[in-house]
């Protein structure tokens, strides 16, 4: 394919990303792009490659969508999230750049807002992203060049705040790249096609870092609520059978319970019981779900601290529209 078919495909491209947002309704799996559903039980399957995991918020109807294209040495996502809290990251020699596709700015890692910034992921991350509604974003991973930009960035996240026609640029490229792999997947087939997207993809994102106007260090408060919250959550999973009062939880992380509900709202986004019963109710729903063949839901919530019956029964049936007898009989229907 000659130069002039390539730059006539992506402005051709680039005029209808211009005309419309991009959504899962523009897309169609096709040689060149991976198209999956999943639902809130399997999608932390597809996280596993970047070391995170998602826990949802709230169960929901809505199909949760991911589109893939890989390229040479990068692979481009789209994805449609869900209410959830998202741990991690472990990027072994590698980078993930996600870009907000949509208009959702309620979003915090670590506590510090996210609104319409890009995140950049380095190496090991200990973040924890609290998303209390869905987003639409594009996920950008690969090797990060030896050369400047990247090389400045330190392991860790980075919210990069890059120059509004730089971001509507990124934001187009990654609209025009996807509906081309749906749409005309022969184009994206030829190496020397691949090569000038990724390389594309690259530059603008580097223009994205250059041109970062930058939203201030990490206040010293939000760094510290990450790791009182990770001592919490260390001290509830120690021992689920157990359900601590705030005011134990706050004198064996050593802070005052009023900095402690400060902490878990500002990571977290709810109350210290809160988080606890969250943690709870999605790890009784994970044993349900793949624990023993012999497991009973009255061993599941009581090895959890639910020690009343009909009262945890009404809060999994709140927080996942179904009872626990339910789940637990769909999950051995599904072994047999």
């Amino acid at each position: 394919m000659d130069q002039s078919h390539l730059n006539a495909v992506r402005d051709g491209a680039q005029r209808i990303a211009t005309d419309r947002s991009l959504s899962f309704q523009g897309l169609r799996p096709s040689a060149a792009l991976e198209l999956q559903s999943y639902d809130v039980d399997h999608f932390d399957e597809s996280e596993r490659y970047a070391g995170a995991s998602s826990m949802p918020l709230s169960a929901g109807t809505t199909a949760i969508m991911r589109a893939r294209l890989s390229l040479p040495t990068l692979t481009l996502s789209l994805v449609k999230t869900f209410p959830r809290i998202v741990r991690g990251y472990r990027l072994t020699n590698a980078l993930a750049v996600s870009v907000p596709m949509d208009h959702v700015t309620s979003a915090r890692i670590n506590g510090q807002s996210i609104g319409s910034s890009v995140v950049v992921l380095k190496g090991d991350s200990d973040c924890l992203v609290y998303e209390p509604e869905g987003r639409l974003i594009g996920i950008l991973y690969f090797t990060p060049p030896a050369h400047e930009p990247w090389a400045q960035l330190a392991d860790g996240h980075h919210l990069l705040n890059p120059a509004p026609d730089v971001l509507v640029s990124l934001r187009r490229l990654i609209s025009v790249t996807l509906e081309t792999a749906a749409n005309d997947p022969d184009f994206l087939s030829e190496p020397t096609s691949q090569t000038v997207v990724q390389q594309s993809l690259l530059s603008t994102m580097e223009a994205a870092i250059r041109t970062d106007v930058g939203c201030g260090p990490v206040p010293s408060a939000t760094d510290g609520y990450r790791r009182i919250v990770a001592e919490m959550e260390g001290l509830i999973r120690r021992d689920l059978t157990i359900w601590h009062k705030t005011t134990e939880l706050a004198e064996q992380v050593g802070v005052s319970v009023r900095t402690l509900q400060s902490a878990t709202q500002a990571i977290c986004g709810m109350s210290p019981h809160r988080y606890s019963r969250v943690l709870r109710l999605w790890s009784v729903r994970r044993q349900l779900r793949i624990g023993p063949g012999r497991r009973s839901v009255k061993a599941c919530a009581i090895a959890h601290g639910f020690w009343h019956l009909s009262e945890f029964a009404a809060s999994y049936r709140a927080a996942f529209g179904e009872l626990p007898s339910e789940t637990l009989h769909r999950s051995r229907r599904g072994a047999i």
